[in-house]
Protein backbone atom coordinates (compact mmCIF):
# COMPACT_ATOMS: atom_id res chain seq x y z
CA UNK A 1 0.00 0.00 0.00
CA UNK A 2 1.16 3.59 -0.71
CA UNK A 3 -0.65 5.89 1.42
CA UNK A 4 -4.26 4.88 0.91
CA UNK A 5 -3.86 3.35 -2.93
CA UNK A 6 -2.94 -0.04 -4.04
CA UNK A 7 0.69 -0.86 -5.60
CA UNK A 8 0.05 -3.02 -8.65
CA UNK A 9 2.99 -4.72 -9.59
CA UNK A 10 4.17 -5.27 -13.21
CA UNK A 11 2.37 -8.44 -14.14
CA UNK A 12 -1.29 -6.96 -13.01
CA UNK A 13 -1.08 -3.42 -14.79
CA UNK A 14 -2.88 -4.56 -17.96
CA UNK A 15 -5.75 -5.70 -16.34
CA UNK A 16 -6.43 -2.58 -14.00
CA UNK A 17 -6.29 -0.54 -17.01
CA UNK A 18 -9.25 -2.27 -18.76
CA UNK A 19 -11.07 -2.24 -15.81
CA UNK A 20 -10.34 1.74 -15.67
CA UNK A 21 -11.51 2.33 -18.88
CA UNK A 22 -13.92 -0.03 -18.80
CA UNK A 23 -16.63 2.75 -18.88
CA UNK A 24 -15.20 4.74 -21.37
CA UNK A 25 -14.89 7.98 -19.56
CA UNK A 26 -12.89 9.81 -21.24
CA UNK A 27 -8.64 10.64 -20.13
CA UNK A 28 -9.82 13.09 -17.60
CA UNK A 29 -11.95 11.15 -15.71
CA UNK A 30 -9.66 7.98 -15.88
CA UNK A 31 -7.07 9.89 -14.45
CA UNK A 32 -8.92 10.86 -11.90
CA UNK A 33 -10.40 7.19 -11.12
CA UNK A 34 -6.56 5.55 -11.02
CA UNK A 35 -5.53 7.94 -8.86
CA UNK A 36 -7.96 6.82 -6.04
CA UNK A 37 -7.38 3.39 -6.37
CA UNK A 38 -3.68 2.32 -7.72
CA UNK A 39 -0.46 3.47 -8.41
CA UNK A 40 1.90 2.26 -10.28
CA UNK A 41 5.33 4.43 -12.03
CA UNK A 42 3.52 6.17 -14.57
CA UNK A 43 0.10 5.22 -14.19
CA UNK A 44 -1.18 8.47 -15.53
CA UNK A 45 0.80 7.96 -18.94
CA UNK A 46 -0.27 4.19 -19.11
CA UNK A 47 -4.44 5.42 -18.84
CA UNK A 48 -3.98 8.45 -21.45
CA UNK A 49 -2.28 6.04 -23.48
CA UNK A 50 -5.44 3.61 -22.95
CA UNK A 51 -8.06 5.96 -23.75
CA UNK A 52 -6.37 7.70 -26.85
CA UNK A 53 -5.67 4.34 -28.60
CA UNK A 54 -9.62 2.92 -27.41
CA UNK A 55 -11.46 2.84 -30.96
CA UNK A 56 -15.07 3.18 -29.22
CA UNK A 57 -13.45 6.72 -27.90
CA UNK A 58 -12.24 7.59 -30.83
CA UNK A 59 -15.18 7.22 -33.14
CA UNK A 60 -17.58 8.77 -30.79
CA UNK A 61 -15.11 11.87 -29.60
CA UNK A 62 -15.64 15.51 -30.54
CA UNK A 63 -15.17 17.96 -33.56
CA UNK A 64 -11.40 19.10 -33.77
CA UNK A 65 -11.03 22.85 -32.89
CA UNK A 66 -11.74 24.83 -36.22
CA UNK A 67 -8.83 25.50 -38.20
CA UNK A 68 -8.09 29.17 -39.23
CA UNK A 69 -9.86 30.52 -42.34
CA UNK A 70 -8.37 30.38 -45.81
CA UNK A 71 -9.63 32.83 -48.23
CA UNK A 72 -10.37 32.46 -52.16
CA UNK A 73 -8.13 34.44 -53.81
CA UNK A 74 -10.04 37.48 -55.02
CA UNK A 75 -9.96 37.41 -59.21
CA UNK A 76 -8.93 40.53 -61.08
CA UNK A 77 -11.90 40.29 -63.63
CA UNK A 78 -15.37 40.31 -63.44
CA UNK A 79 -17.12 37.72 -63.79
CA UNK A 80 -13.71 34.95 -63.40
CA UNK A 81 -15.22 32.52 -60.71
CA UNK A 82 -18.90 31.88 -60.01
CA UNK A 83 -20.49 30.31 -56.77
CA UNK A 84 -23.17 27.74 -57.10
CA UNK A 85 -26.10 27.08 -54.68
CA UNK A 86 -29.39 25.83 -54.55
CA UNK A 87 -32.16 27.41 -51.96
CA UNK A 88 -35.13 25.91 -50.54
CA UNK A 89 -38.06 24.74 -50.93
CA UNK A 90 -39.15 28.18 -49.15
CA UNK A 91 -42.71 28.96 -49.53
CA UNK A 92 -43.01 26.00 -51.97
CA UNK A 93 -40.12 27.19 -54.31
CA UNK A 94 -36.95 26.11 -55.14
CA UNK A 95 -34.27 28.60 -56.08
CA UNK A 96 -30.71 28.89 -57.62
CA UNK A 97 -28.29 31.35 -55.97
CA UNK A 98 -25.50 32.10 -58.09
CA UNK A 99 -22.76 35.02 -57.03
CA UNK A 100 -20.10 36.55 -58.88
CA UNK A 101 -16.36 36.60 -56.73
CA UNK A 102 -15.21 39.77 -57.83
CA UNK A 103 -18.24 42.33 -57.81
CA UNK A 104 -20.44 39.96 -55.14
CA UNK A 105 -23.11 40.44 -58.02
CA UNK A 106 -26.18 38.16 -56.97
CA UNK A 107 -28.32 35.97 -59.31
CA UNK A 108 -31.56 34.34 -58.51
CA UNK A 109 -33.70 32.22 -60.58
CA UNK A 110 -36.56 30.44 -59.76
CA UNK A 111 -36.25 26.36 -60.56
CA UNK A 112 -38.89 23.91 -60.79
CA UNK A 113 -36.68 21.44 -60.72
CA UNK A 114 -32.76 20.92 -58.97
CA UNK A 115 -31.93 18.32 -62.00
CA UNK A 116 -29.06 18.43 -63.87
CA UNK A 117 -30.93 19.26 -67.13
CA UNK A 118 -32.90 22.15 -65.53
CA UNK A 119 -29.97 23.85 -64.07
CA UNK A 120 -27.50 23.67 -67.66
CA UNK A 121 -30.49 25.31 -68.95
CA UNK A 122 -30.52 28.28 -66.78
CA UNK A 123 -26.80 28.55 -66.66
CA UNK A 124 -26.95 28.90 -70.33
CA UNK A 125 -29.57 31.60 -69.84
CA UNK A 126 -27.09 33.23 -67.47
CA UNK A 127 -23.92 32.60 -69.43
CA UNK A 128 -25.84 34.50 -72.76
CA UNK A 129 -26.04 37.68 -70.90
CA UNK A 130 -22.78 38.02 -69.29
CA UNK A 131 -20.72 35.54 -70.99
CA UNK A 132 -18.60 32.50 -69.60
CA UNK A 133 -16.73 32.40 -66.62
CA UNK A 134 -12.99 30.74 -66.27
CA UNK A 135 -14.14 28.60 -63.07
CA UNK A 136 -17.15 28.01 -60.78
CA UNK A 137 -17.42 26.28 -57.33
CA UNK A 138 -19.97 24.28 -56.32
CA UNK A 139 -21.07 21.64 -53.09
CA UNK A 140 -21.41 17.75 -54.27
CA UNK A 141 -25.24 17.35 -55.49
CA UNK A 142 -26.06 14.98 -57.99
CA UNK A 143 -26.74 17.51 -60.14
CA UNK A 144 -22.83 18.83 -60.19
CA UNK A 145 -21.62 15.36 -60.04
CA UNK A 146 -23.27 14.24 -62.97
CA UNK A 147 -21.65 13.45 -66.20
CA UNK A 148 -24.28 15.52 -67.87
CA UNK A 149 -23.10 18.68 -66.28
CA UNK A 150 -19.24 17.50 -66.37
CA UNK A 151 -19.20 17.62 -70.35
CA UNK A 152 -21.08 20.65 -70.19
CA UNK A 153 -18.20 22.49 -68.09
CA UNK A 154 -15.57 20.54 -70.16
CA UNK A 155 -17.35 21.89 -73.63
CA UNK A 156 -17.26 25.40 -73.00
CA UNK A 157 -13.96 25.43 -71.32
CA UNK A 158 -14.76 26.07 -67.69
CA UNK A 159 -13.17 24.42 -64.71
CA UNK A 160 -15.18 22.61 -62.20
CA UNK A 161 -14.39 23.05 -58.13
CA UNK A 162 -15.89 21.06 -55.96
CA UNK A 163 -15.91 22.19 -52.20
CA UNK A 164 -15.50 19.48 -49.23
CA UNK A 165 -18.67 17.30 -48.58
CA UNK A 166 -20.86 18.36 -45.81
CA UNK A 167 -18.74 21.85 -45.19
CA UNK A 168 -20.81 24.57 -46.37
CA UNK A 169 -18.15 27.00 -45.06
CA UNK A 170 -15.67 25.84 -48.18
CA UNK A 171 -18.31 28.00 -50.18
CA UNK A 172 -19.07 30.30 -47.63
CA UNK A 173 -20.08 32.93 -50.67
CA UNK A 174 -22.86 31.04 -52.00
CA UNK A 175 -24.03 30.65 -48.48
CA UNK A 176 -24.00 33.91 -46.96
CA UNK A 177 -25.89 34.84 -50.44
CA UNK A 178 -28.36 32.02 -49.91
CA UNK A 179 -28.77 33.39 -46.49
CA UNK A 180 -29.57 36.51 -47.40
CA UNK A 181 -32.19 35.65 -50.13
CA UNK A 182 -33.85 33.27 -47.70
CA UNK A 183 -34.68 36.59 -45.44
CA UNK A 184 -35.90 38.63 -48.12
CA UNK A 185 -38.35 36.02 -48.89
CA UNK A 186 -39.34 34.66 -45.23
CA UNK A 187 -40.25 39.03 -45.35
CA UNK A 188 -42.06 38.82 -48.02
CA UNK A 189 -44.23 35.80 -46.56
CA UNK A 190 -44.35 37.70 -43.61
CA UNK A 191 -45.74 40.89 -44.88
CA UNK A 192 -47.53 39.30 -47.66
CA UNK A 193 -45.82 40.74 -50.15
CA UNK A 194 -45.35 39.23 -53.86
CA UNK A 195 -42.10 36.90 -53.12
CA UNK A 196 -40.78 37.61 -57.20
CA UNK A 197 -40.84 41.53 -56.94
CA UNK A 198 -39.78 41.48 -53.53
CA UNK A 199 -36.22 39.76 -54.75
CA UNK A 200 -36.25 42.26 -57.73
CA UNK A 201 -36.89 44.91 -55.59
CA UNK A 202 -33.91 43.75 -52.72
CA UNK A 203 -31.44 42.80 -55.83
CA UNK A 204 -32.08 46.41 -57.72
CA UNK A 205 -30.75 48.62 -54.81
CA UNK A 206 -28.06 45.65 -53.49
CA UNK A 207 -26.17 45.97 -56.73
CA UNK A 208 -25.93 50.00 -56.15
CA UNK A 209 -24.88 49.75 -52.46
CA UNK A 210 -20.94 49.24 -51.55
CA UNK A 211 -20.10 45.82 -50.79
CA UNK A 212 -18.15 45.91 -47.22
CA UNK A 213 -15.34 43.43 -48.57
CA UNK A 214 -14.91 45.51 -52.09
CA UNK A 215 -15.78 48.41 -50.98
CA UNK A 216 -17.80 49.31 -54.50
CA UNK A 217 -21.04 48.59 -55.54
CA UNK A 218 -21.28 45.54 -57.37
CA UNK A 219 -23.11 47.00 -60.46
CA UNK A 220 -20.26 49.54 -60.98
CA UNK A 221 -17.56 46.76 -60.72
CA UNK A 222 -19.71 44.82 -63.25
CA UNK A 223 -20.98 46.72 -65.59
CA UNK A 224 -18.68 49.86 -64.91
CA UNK A 225 -21.66 52.34 -64.16
CA UNK A 226 -24.97 52.17 -61.13
CA UNK A 227 -28.37 51.06 -62.24
CA UNK A 228 -31.16 53.85 -61.69
CA UNK A 229 -33.18 53.89 -59.34
CA UNK A 230 -36.44 55.42 -57.68
CA UNK A 231 -33.77 56.73 -55.52
CA UNK A 232 -32.11 58.83 -58.49
CA UNK A 233 -35.30 61.20 -59.58
CA UNK A 234 -35.00 63.16 -56.06
CA UNK A 235 -31.49 63.83 -57.25
CA UNK A 236 -30.51 67.13 -59.14
CA UNK A 237 -30.71 66.01 -62.65
CA UNK A 238 -26.87 66.58 -64.13
CA UNK A 239 -27.46 66.77 -67.27
CA UNK A 240 -29.99 69.60 -66.94
CA UNK A 241 -27.36 71.38 -64.30
CA UNK A 242 -24.69 71.27 -67.36
CA UNK A 243 -27.12 72.95 -69.80
CA UNK A 244 -28.41 75.60 -67.57
CA UNK A 245 -24.26 76.39 -66.79
CA UNK A 246 -23.40 76.59 -70.60
CA UNK A 247 -26.42 78.71 -70.87
CA UNK A 248 -25.35 80.82 -68.36
CA UNK A 249 -22.18 80.94 -70.24
CA UNK A 250 -23.48 81.40 -73.40
CA UNK A 251 -25.37 84.55 -72.30
CA UNK A 252 -22.23 85.81 -70.35
CA UNK A 253 -20.30 86.00 -73.23
CA UNK A 254 -22.29 87.98 -75.54
CA UNK A 255 -21.81 87.74 -79.47
CA UNK A 256 -23.77 87.88 -82.44
CA UNK A 257 -25.62 84.79 -84.30
CA UNK A 258 -24.51 84.85 -87.93
CA UNK A 259 -25.16 81.96 -90.92
CA UNK A 260 -23.83 81.61 -93.73
CA UNK A 261 -25.11 78.82 -96.31
CA UNK A 262 -23.24 76.76 -98.57
CA UNK A 263 -22.38 77.98 -101.79
CA UNK A 264 -21.93 81.63 -100.35
CA UNK A 265 -19.07 83.99 -101.07
CA UNK A 266 -17.36 85.00 -98.26
CA UNK A 267 -13.97 86.44 -96.72
CA UNK A 268 -12.04 84.11 -94.83
CA UNK A 269 -9.17 84.88 -92.38
CA UNK A 270 -5.76 83.78 -93.57
CA UNK A 271 -2.93 83.51 -91.33
CA UNK A 272 0.35 82.91 -93.14
CA UNK A 273 0.10 85.97 -95.62
CA UNK A 274 0.63 89.51 -95.92
CA UNK A 275 -3.37 89.95 -96.72
CA UNK A 276 -5.42 89.33 -93.74
CA UNK A 277 -8.59 88.22 -95.87
CA UNK A 278 -9.33 86.51 -98.90
CA UNK A 279 -11.95 85.65 -100.75
CA UNK A 280 -13.66 82.36 -100.68
CA UNK A 281 -16.34 79.92 -101.20
CA UNK A 282 -18.20 78.29 -98.86
CA UNK A 283 -18.29 74.53 -100.37
CA UNK A 284 -19.89 72.46 -97.02
CA UNK A 285 -20.52 72.41 -93.59
CA UNK A 286 -18.33 70.63 -91.00
CA UNK A 287 -20.70 70.94 -88.30
CA UNK A 288 -22.43 73.73 -86.06
CA UNK A 289 -20.30 76.59 -86.87
CA UNK A 290 -17.35 75.29 -88.65
CA UNK A 291 -16.99 75.25 -92.94
CA UNK A 292 -15.21 74.09 -95.43
CA UNK A 293 -13.93 77.04 -97.62
CA UNK A 294 -12.58 76.75 -101.53
CA UNK A 295 -10.04 79.42 -101.60
CA UNK A 296 -8.48 81.48 -104.93
CA UNK A 297 -5.74 79.33 -105.51
CA UNK A 298 -8.17 76.26 -105.97
CA UNK A 299 -7.46 74.56 -102.10
CA UNK A 300 -9.70 73.81 -99.55
CA UNK A 301 -9.29 75.01 -96.23
CA UNK A 302 -11.45 74.79 -92.62
CA UNK A 303 -12.56 77.93 -90.90
CA UNK A 304 -14.69 78.78 -87.70
CA UNK A 305 -17.60 80.93 -88.40
CA UNK A 306 -15.94 83.24 -86.15
CA UNK A 307 -12.96 83.35 -89.52
CA UNK A 308 -15.58 84.28 -92.11
CA UNK A 309 -17.35 87.56 -93.37
CA UNK A 310 -19.93 87.40 -96.30
CA UNK A 311 -18.50 89.23 -99.19
CA UNK A 312 -21.43 91.14 -101.83
CA UNK A 313 -22.15 89.23 -105.02
CA UNK A 314 -21.15 92.35 -106.60
CA UNK A 315 -17.78 92.52 -105.33
CA UNK A 316 -14.84 94.50 -106.96
CA UNK A 317 -12.61 90.98 -107.67
CA UNK A 318 -15.03 87.97 -108.80
CA UNK A 319 -14.11 85.01 -107.52
CA UNK A 320 -13.76 83.15 -110.94
CA UNK A 321 -10.76 86.06 -110.92
CA UNK A 322 -9.18 84.73 -108.11
CA UNK A 323 -9.30 81.31 -108.85
CA UNK A 324 -6.99 82.25 -111.96
CA UNK A 325 -4.25 83.56 -109.46
CA UNK A 326 -4.87 86.91 -110.19
CA UNK A 327 -4.30 88.97 -106.57
CA UNK A 328 -5.27 92.18 -107.81
CA UNK A 329 -5.92 92.99 -111.34
CA UNK A 330 -6.72 96.30 -112.71
CA UNK A 331 -9.57 96.37 -115.30
CA UNK A 332 -8.44 98.23 -118.51
CA UNK A 333 -12.27 98.90 -119.49
CA UNK A 334 -14.00 100.70 -116.62
CA UNK A 335 -17.74 101.09 -116.07
CA UNK A 336 -19.64 103.54 -115.78
CA UNK A 337 -20.82 105.13 -112.96
CA UNK A 338 -24.43 104.34 -111.84
CA UNK A 339 -27.19 106.86 -112.69
CA UNK A 340 -27.51 108.05 -109.08
CA UNK A 341 -23.76 108.98 -109.33
CA UNK A 342 -23.27 112.38 -108.22
CA UNK A 343 -22.95 114.90 -111.51
CA UNK A 344 -20.50 117.38 -112.08
CA UNK A 345 -22.01 120.75 -111.39
CA UNK A 346 -21.96 122.75 -114.36
CA UNK A 347 -20.23 126.25 -114.59
CA UNK A 348 -20.43 129.49 -116.21
CA UNK A 349 -16.82 129.90 -115.40
CA UNK A 350 -14.68 127.74 -116.82
CA UNK A 351 -12.13 126.17 -113.30
CA UNK A 352 -9.56 124.73 -115.51
CA UNK A 353 -6.58 127.43 -114.77
CA UNK A 354 -4.56 128.77 -118.18
CA UNK A 355 -1.13 126.82 -118.39
CA UNK A 356 1.61 129.13 -119.73
CA UNK A 357 3.38 127.38 -122.22
CA UNK A 358 6.77 128.71 -121.34
CA UNK A 359 6.23 127.21 -118.04
CA UNK A 360 7.44 123.27 -117.56
CA UNK A 361 4.13 121.17 -116.26
CA UNK A 362 4.93 118.31 -113.62
CA UNK A 363 3.72 115.09 -115.26
CA UNK A 364 0.46 113.51 -113.72
CA UNK A 365 0.95 110.94 -111.06
CA UNK A 366 -0.55 107.45 -110.90
CA UNK A 367 -3.57 108.52 -109.33
CA UNK A 368 -3.91 111.56 -111.67
CA UNK A 369 -3.39 109.59 -114.32
CA UNK A 370 -5.98 107.42 -112.70
CA UNK A 371 -8.31 109.99 -112.53
CA UNK A 372 -8.13 111.47 -116.23
CA UNK A 373 -8.62 107.84 -118.08
CA UNK A 374 -11.89 107.73 -115.62
CA UNK A 375 -13.03 111.49 -116.58
CA UNK A 376 -12.15 110.57 -119.96
CA UNK A 377 -14.04 107.23 -120.21
CA UNK A 378 -17.17 109.04 -118.74
CA UNK A 379 -17.45 112.10 -120.94
CA UNK A 380 -17.70 109.32 -123.91
CA UNK A 381 -21.22 108.39 -124.93
CA UNK A 382 -22.30 104.86 -123.16
CA UNK A 383 -22.64 101.82 -125.54
CA UNK A 384 -26.34 100.91 -125.62
CA UNK A 385 -25.30 97.09 -125.41
CA UNK A 386 -23.39 97.96 -121.68
CA UNK A 387 -26.35 99.06 -119.81
CA UNK A 388 -28.37 96.34 -120.62
CA UNK A 389 -26.48 94.54 -118.03
CA UNK A 390 -27.62 97.06 -115.71
CA UNK A 391 -25.84 99.14 -113.51
CA UNK A 392 -22.12 97.75 -112.56
CA UNK A 393 -20.82 99.09 -108.88
CA UNK A 394 -17.62 101.41 -109.34
CA UNK A 395 -14.09 100.43 -108.86
CA UNK A 396 -12.52 102.04 -105.85
CA UNK A 397 -9.85 103.87 -107.07
CA UNK A 398 -8.04 103.82 -103.65
CA UNK A 399 -6.73 100.09 -104.57
CA UNK A 400 -5.70 100.70 -108.10
CA UNK A 401 -2.33 102.89 -107.41
CA UNK A 402 -0.49 100.51 -104.52
CA UNK A 403 -1.50 97.73 -103.36
CA UNK A 404 -2.79 98.06 -99.30
CA UNK A 405 0.12 97.99 -96.50
CA UNK A 406 -1.24 96.87 -93.34
CA UNK A 407 0.25 97.44 -90.21
CA UNK A 408 0.19 94.74 -87.17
Amino acid sequence: MWGRRLVVPQTCIGRVLNMVHEPHMGIVKSKSIARSYVWWPGVDEDVERMCRNCEVCASQADNPPQNAPSMWPWPNRPWARLHLDFMGPLGGKTYLVIVDATSKWIEIFNVHSTSARYTIDKLCELFSRWGLPKQIVSDNGPQFACKEFKDFTKSNGIEHIFTAPYHPASNGLAENAVRTMKRVIKKAIQSKQDIDRSLWAFLLHYRNVEHATTGECPALLLIGRRTRTRLDIIRPDREGRVFRAQQRQCEAAGGLTRQVSRGENVWYRQFQNREKWAPGKITDRLGARDFKVLTREGTLIHRHIDQLRKRPSGSLVPFSDMAEGSRSRIPYDLPQPRHHDREPVESSEDPTPINNPSEPQPEPSGLAQVHEQTSSISQQPSDPSANSLGPIRPVRLCRLNRPPIYKY
